[in-house]
């Protein structure tokens, strides 16, 4: 029992420092980048890292394998990332729009940009495990996170539900924010979109 207790323990210490490293890995690289073209390819470099860690590799060198996958991918997620912030500024500015109006076409409006913005979110975090996991096109990164959005009801769910506690988490103890702010958010969508990509490649 005693040595059963102490083998949880050190393997929790192990994930704790490893999401710390990781975390820092990633703040880091954003700075690096300027923040502005720091943030895709280094969001990109955690959710590559947390499917590494999902696959068993647990003992990678964290911030030399993020800085490769960061160096490499910086352009293309650079390029992709653009694409999906104008798609969403361009959301949000039409729903400024119809918020401006009146009548029955502007009810309707709104909830049709709420339910493309809610699509869009989703695709959003889909876009990173999926170009971590696949190899594609630039075409295929930017519309297949929304295809997979439209027909993944319950990883949607399970995404928001575990996106909802984090997000709640991190707001009764702050003090998380330094050490978990990305990583753990990356680790369960990464986790949610592996199970669904796994289904994938079995109903082929």
């Amino acid at each position: 029992m005693i040595n059963r207790l102490g083998g949880f323990f050190t393997e929790a210490s192990f994930w704790i420092w490893r999401m710390m490293q990781l975390n820092w890995a990633w703040l880091a690289h954003i700075l690096l980048g300027g923040v502005v073209l720091g943030l895709f390819p280094a969001t990109g470099a955690l959710f590559a890292t947390t499917r590494r860690w999902l696959h068993g590799e647990l003992d990678l060198p964290i911030w030399k394998s993020f800085h490769t996958f960061y160096r490499i991918n910086f352009w293309k997620m650079n390029g992709i990332g653009s694409v999906y912030l104008f798609l969403g500024a361009l959301l949000v500015f039409d729903l400024y729009l119809v918020t401006q109006l009146k009548g029955i076409i502007a009810l309707i409006s709104t909830i049709v940009i709420i339910t493309c913005l809610v699509i869009y979110v989703f695709s959003f975090f889909y876009m990173f495990s999926y170009y971590v996991h696949f190899e594609q096109t630039v075409k295929q990164y930017l519309w297949q996170p929304f295809i997979i959005t439209l027909i993944s009801l319950k990883q949607n769910i399970l995404i928001g539900l575990g996106l909802t506690v984090i997000g709640f988490l991190l707001y009764q103890m702050p003090g998380l924010i330094p050490f978990a702010l990305g990583t753990l958010p990356a680790f369960w969508v990464m986790k949610v979109a592996l199970n669904r990509f796994r289904q994938f490649r079995v109903n082929e």
